[in-house]
């Protein structure tokens, strides 16, 4: 699917929001577009517990099907503490704090990268 730049803008504003909405922490959206093959988009954000990696994964997932997007699938599980949803041009990754540390992700794409970061 190939969708415009300012399209992939609005639904990572949509995903970052939904985040917010259930206190996802330390939010941080990538713009990896001029350095990956794979992807545009990279959004990372942390949970305390379970319970709320499953609400988070919730709200974004109520707000993609709002917004007719509906040809998705999460990948891993919220015991796992690390949950990825590939939508193409955008990955979203929630995690717990504990995974969020241990395997730093932002930190491969340095700082330049970040447009966002809540």
């Amino acid at each position: 699917m190939v969708v415009s730049q300012n399209a992939d803008r609005k639904l990572v504003e949509l995903i970052v929001a939904a985040a917010e909405a259930r206190l996802a922490a330390d939010i941080i959206v990538l713009d990896v577009s001029r350095s990956s093959s794979v992807t545009d988009w990279l959004i990372i954000c942390s949970g305390e517990s379970a319970p709320q990696l499953r609400a988070i994964v919730d709200s974004v997932a109520e707000a993609l099907k709002k917004n007719k997007i509906k040809q998705f699938k999460w990948e891993g599980v919220t015991g796992s503490g690390w949950l990825i949803l590939d939508l193409g041009s955008i990955v979203v990754h929630i995690m717990a704090a504990a995974e969020r540390d241990y395997y730093r992700l932002e930190d491969l794409w340095g700082k330049d990268a970040i447009v966002y970061h809540y």
